[in-house]
């Protein structure tokens, strides 16, 4: 069995959950013309960070209320520690 990538994380576990919800999350691209303060229950692919794109920005009422980042499925959370703190700040 090969090991699922992180493009496959988002694609078929990430963007499957958040558009199957009761009420489903709209999956967007990022872009230049995006005005995030009109958002609500989107999640915003490649969101620009200080450090470097974010997978997922969740707003919710045209705030940030959430970050997502997805990673290949045997990638630890504790691998990942560090680039949550960054994103954090």
């Amino acid at each position: 069995m090969s090991e699922e990538l992180e493009w496959q994380t988002r694609r078929e576990r990430i963007n499957t959950k958040l558009s199957s919800l009761p009420s489903p999350w709209k999956i967007i691209k990022n872009n230049a013309r995006l005005d995030y303060s009109t958002l609500h229950q989107v999640a915003v692919e490649e969101f620009p960070t200080d450090n470097g794109p974010a997978d997922y920005a969740l707003f919710v009422k045209k705030k940030l209320l959430g970050i997502i980042e997805a990673k290949k499925v045997g990638v630890g959370p504790q691998n990942v520690l560090e680039q949550a703190k960054r994103y954090e700040r």
